[in-house]
């Protein structure tokens, strides 16, 4: 079992909740409703389609991580395997997670002649 899911799930859903909104969009069109009322439904519509397109722009899909750990922990133990990868391949892969944790170097005084 894995501990990583795709986000394609969550476009689905979000997908959905575009269709719905605008059908609701169009039932209150038939009805005397507040003007706010349509209006709340056309941004719930516009900010599903907005984080669509977002998670659409990705090269890949985005997955969710699902196991223990707070996110920074998680994205070091990635960025640690990563730069095992590169290792064994050759390249090179900073790692930002030991850039954030490190103090600054104390400049060395140059003295004149």
């Amino acid at each position: 079992m894995t501990n990583f899911l795709p986000a394609g799930i969550i476009l689905d859903e979000l997908e959905d909740i575009i269709e719905y909104s605008l059908r609701l969009e169009q039932a209150l069109a038939e009805q005397e409703v507040l003007p706010e009322t349509r209006e709340l439904t056309k941004k719930i519509a516009a900010t599903a389609e907005d984080i669509l397109d977002f998670l659409k722009k990705f090269p890949c899909q985005p997955l969710i991580y699902t196991g223990s750990g707070t996110t920074e922990e998680v994205i070091a133990r990635l960025e640690w395997l990563l730069a095992l990868y590169a290792m064994e391949e050759g390249t090179v892969v900073t790692n930002r997670a030991s850039r954030r944790n490190k103090k600054p170097r104390k400049k060395k005084a140059v003295s004149g002649s």
